[in-house]
C-alpha cells in the first residue's frame, strides 16, 4: 500500500499556548507550526493545523472536536482521555503516541500511519479509513465499530477484546497481529476475505461452536 507522506514546512515558527488558544478563537488556520507542552484540557474545537508538528504534546482530555489536521506529524504526544470525533486527519504521521480512552469516532483518515502508540479503550467507531497504516500499535478494549476500511494495514498490532462489530475487514492481513475476544457478530461477517494464521483460525471456528484438536 501506499502512503502520502506529511509534506514538511520549509522553517517551522513556534508557538504559544495562550498565541494558540487566540488563534482558534480568531478562526485562524495554523500554518508552518511547532507545538511543544502542556496543552489537557484546552478547549480547540474545530481547530485547523497545515504543515505543523507536535512534539511531547500533552493533550489529555483537550476539545479537539472537528479539528482539522493536515500534513501534521505528532511524536510522542498524549492524547489520553481527549475528544476527537468528528476531527479529519490527512498526511499525518503519529508515532510513540498515547490515546489511551481518546474519541476519534466518525473520523475521517487518509494517508495517516500509526507507529508504536497506545489506543487502548480508544473510540473509532463510525470512522472512514483510506490508506492508513497501523504499525506496533495496541487497539485492546476499543472500539472500532461500524468502521468504512480502503486501504487499511494493520503490522504487528494488538487487538485484545477490540470491538470489531460491523466493520468488514475482508483483504486486509491480520495474520501477524495478536487477536483475542474480538466483538463480532455471530456470523463473523466482518473476517469474511481476511487473512489470519492457524491459531487465529482456530479461536473463530471455537466461536462458531466448532470443536478444534490441538
Amino acid at each position: 500500500m501506499k502512503l502520502l507522506s506529511p509534506e514538511p514546512a520549509d522553517e517551522y515558527s513556534e508557538i504559544s499556548a495562550e498565541n494558540l488558544y487566540l488563534a482558534v478563537q480568531n478562526g485562524e488556520t495554523m500554518e508552518d507550526v511547532r507545538l511543544q507542552g502542556e496543552f489537557g484540557g484546552c478547549r480547540m474545537a474545530g481547530a485547523e493545523f497545515l504543515r505543523a508538528r507536535f512534539e511531547n504534546c500533552k493533550f489529555a482530555n483537550a476539545d479537539l472536536r472537528r479539528a482539522d489536521f493536515c500534513d501534521a506529524v505528532f511524536e510522542n504526544c498524549d492524547f489520553s482521555g481527549a475528544a476527537l470525533c468528528g476531527a479529519s486527519l490527512r498526511r499525518v504521521r503519529m508515532e510513540g503516541c498515547k490515546g489511551v480512552g481518546s474519541d476519534f469516532s466518525e473520523c475521517y483518515f487518509r494517508d495517516v500511519s500509526f507507529i508504536k502508540s497506545n489506543f487502548s479503550y480508544g473510540n473509532f467507531n463510525a470512522g472512514k479509513w483510506r490508506a492508513v497504516l497501523a504499525k506496533e500499535c495496541d487497539f485492546s478494549y476499543a472500539d472500532i465499530a461500524s468502521c468504512t476500511f480502503n486501504g487499511a494495514e494493520f503490522s504487528h498490532c494488538r487487538f485484545v477484546r477490540t470491538n470489531f462489530y460491523g466493520t468488514m475487514l475482508k483483504g486486509i492481513d491480520l495474520s501477524d497481529c495478536n487477536l483475542a475476544g474480538l466483538s463480532l457478530s455471530q456470523t463473523l461477517a466482518e473476517i469474511k476475505g481476511a487473512t489470519v494464521n492457524p491459531f487465529q483460525c482456530a479461536e473463530f471456528l471455537r466461536a462458531l461452536g466448532v470443536c478444534v484438536k490441538e
